[in-house]
């Protein structure tokens, strides 16, 4: 497998796993767990993510040219190791049901609200597909394809919102107590533990030198988004009425007018956010089918893609409505991802540690 995915497109690839998701509802979801004080759960949240990217990085330059399964295997034997791989590869699979199953509600409440929501997803499920078929170079290259528009498309968003913040609106900046803080910035910590999904295509990447500055780098862009967003809709509608909206990002969208006579521009934004999601899903898709490639010792990625496309269309549907596929899902997420990501990598990164002080000590024998 030769490695081709350079430093700027794994930044790319990085800033829309963590925007993609939670873009829409990043301020409820703050303003509920910590109020006016979410921008500081913002900060917070980011710096306890470094750890996992530290492990990251740890981890992929152990593994040298080795897939993520099969250092599993080296380090843990045929069983065991296979076991422990699927702490890895599981929750990977079930993001990816959630993230598909999120758009596709927010495309049948918005945009076509007489579409079956199972025809949604068929649909996404078949982009996926298609587009993860091309392999990693093709969802990489997509991704610097649409970059341009999206960077374009959220200055013109964010620019043309501060019209409608009011400064009262966002003030007392601190008004959650320690504990609320942290709660909202597990949240965040959650979101960029998603960067564990590098580990799965990490034999792939060219410069593998540059990978955790270009971690540190993709967290701190996307950190900088998140606080501006945040700000900008807690100062055009308070933290009361921000609480009450499922998509406050979509609400702002809505609010904005270019001179007094274009109005309603969600439908670009939602285009948008759709490009970046699609992204997003067809990367954590193709790590799912090289992982369960990998896990099963096949060769071909390609007939692993539709099996695994039928297993995540049913796991998507579980969540009986919006709120359970949304919400609920954020709120558990937030409040045990980042923490198992923690433990799944670090006995990782320690079981490769005593790998090769075992294999220093025999040298020397």
């Amino acid at each position: 497998m030769s490695a081709h995915l350079t430093t700027k497109q794994i930044m790319i690839l990085l800033c829309f796993i963590a925007f993609g998701t939670i873009f829409f509802t990043l301020p409820r979801t703050l303003a509920q767990a910590s109020g006016h004080s979410g921008w500081l759960s913002i900060l917070i949240g980011s710096l306890m993510t470094i750890p996992i990217l530290w492990l990251i990085k740890q981890i992929g330059s152990s593994m040298q040219e080795m897939s993520l399964i099969g250092y599993c295997l080296s380090l843990f034997g045929p069983i065991f190791g296979r076991l422990y791989a699927l702490l890895l590869l599981l929750p990977l699979v079930f993001f990816s049901a959630v993230i598909i199953r999120i758009i596709a509600e927010i495309i049948v409440s918005l945009v076509l609200p007489e579409t079956p929501l199972e025809l949604v997803i068929f649909m996404l499920l078949v982009l996926r597909y298609y587009l993860a078929l091309g392999g990693m170079l093709s969802i990489a290259r997509w991704g610097e394809i649409i970059a341009p528009g999206v960077v374009v498309l959220l200055v013109i968003m964010l620019t043309l919102s501060l019209e409608n913040v009011d400064m009262e609106r966002i003030e007392p900046l601190f008004n959650a107590s320690m504990m609320d803080v942290f709660k909202g910035s597990l949240g965040i910590c959650s979101v960029f533990s998603e960067f564990t999904v590098l580990l799965l295509i990490y034999p792939q990447v060219k410069n593998k030198g540059q990978v955790f500055p270009a971690l540190l780098w993709s967290m701190f862009i996307v950190v900088c988004l998140f606080e501006v967003i945040f700000l900008i809709t807690m100062g055009t509608y308070g933290n009361a009425f921000t609480q009450r909206l499922i998509f406050p990002v979509i609400e702002l969208v809505k609010d904005i007018a270019i001179f007094e006579f274009i109005e309603h521009l969600e439908s670009p934004f939602l285009a948008l956010w759709l490009f970046i999601n699609v992204t997003k899903g067809t990367l954590m898709f193709y790590a799912c089918c090289v992982g369960s490639r990998d896990w099963f010792g096949t060769v071909d990625v390609g007939k692993l893609m539709i099996p695994i496309s039928v297993i995540i269309f049913y796991l998507s549907l579980i969540p009986d409505n919006i709120y359970a596929s949304i919400v609920s899902f954020e709120i558990a997420k937030g409040a045990t991802f980042c923490l198992y990501a923690l433990v799944v990598l670090t006995v990782l990164w320690l079981a490769g540690k005593m790998k090769a002080r075992r294999a220093a000590n025999e040298h020397t024998v």
